[in-house]
């Protein structure tokens, strides 16, 4: 699980080192959210793509 979690930080992008210090915390947990939201969001569509092609909808 935690290689699968550092290939999606590599993918967007994002140190997989953690943070220094304060000042860097907080950009680098926006980012993670950010580039958690995005990689969720587009699973979501796609299982919603795949419910609908299921039931016969388009």
């Amino acid at each position: 699980m935690a290689s699968l979690f550092y290939d999606l930080l590599t993918f967007f992008g994002i140190s997989t080192t953690a943070p220094q210090s304060l000042g860097e915390l907080f950009p680098w947990l926006l980012s993670i959210l950010v580039a958690l939201t995005l990689f969720l969001f587009v699973f979501g569509m796609i299982k919603d793509f795949v419910h609908a092609f299921g039931r016969g909808k388009f």
